[in-house]
């Protein structure tokens, strides 16, 4: 998943919008307890077909594995037969060689992991393994960096001709079986003028 392509299809900004929620002011004796925060939250899914045409979208990849002395230019390209199943992504996808004659069809593994200090999800490779011709079997899955997913989704949005920026701050994201699960809380914001977003 080519970082630059990938972030066109998917606006991944620099850092999260949090919601500020203040703390409720303590109740007094026998009043009844104030209503919680109103935090408009939405759930969406992704199927393996729509995640498949992203992958097609951001392919062909070219990497490097070596080191200054003898480095290797590889290429992924035709990701096909995506499927989530058991809290993991597997497909097939071609790997071609620049620098040394690799022709071959892999099956790489992909995991979705949360960074608990950078409250971040990333997907990462957690397996993919390659014959390389006089060298034997590797697994690639160091050389491929992690992939940040996006924390907030915008959009522009324009009532009476006055923009209005809607925002998607994701809080979850569970990958199941034939499906990827965001959860996300909406936030309507009065757009800034020339910032970020998608017209509509």
């Amino acid at each position: 998943m080519k970082k630059m392509r990938a972030r066109a299809v998917c606006c991944t900004l620099a850092g999260a919008l949090a919601l500020a929620v203040a703390a409720p002011a303590p109740a007094a004796p026998g009043s009844a307890p104030a209503p919680p925060a109103d935090r408009s939250e939405v759930r969406f899914t992704i199927g393996e077909a729509a995640l498949l045409d992203l992958l097609k979208a951001a392919t062909p990849y070219t990497f490097s594995v070596g080191n200054q002395y003898l480095k290797i230019d590889l290429t992924l390209s035709d990701p096909r037969d995506l499927r989530l199943m058991d809290a993991k992504a597997t497909l097939r996808v071609r790997l071609k060689g620049t620098t040394i004659p690799v022709d071959q069809v892999l099956a790489p593994v992909f995991t979705l992991r949360h960074d608990e200090a950078l409250n971040k999800y990333f997907v990462v490779v957690s397996s993919l393994p390659v014959q390389l011709p006089g060298i034997g079997t590797l697994d690639l899955k160091d050389s491929l960096p992690r992939f940040e997913m996006p924390e907030l989704l915008e959009d522009l949005w324009r009532f009476s001709d006055r923009p209005v920026s809607l925002n998607l701050d994701i809080r979850r994201i569970a990958v199941l079986d034939h499906r990827v699960e965001i959860g996300a809380d909406v936030v309507f914001t009065p757009a800034v003028p020339g910032g970020t977003g998608a017209s509509r």
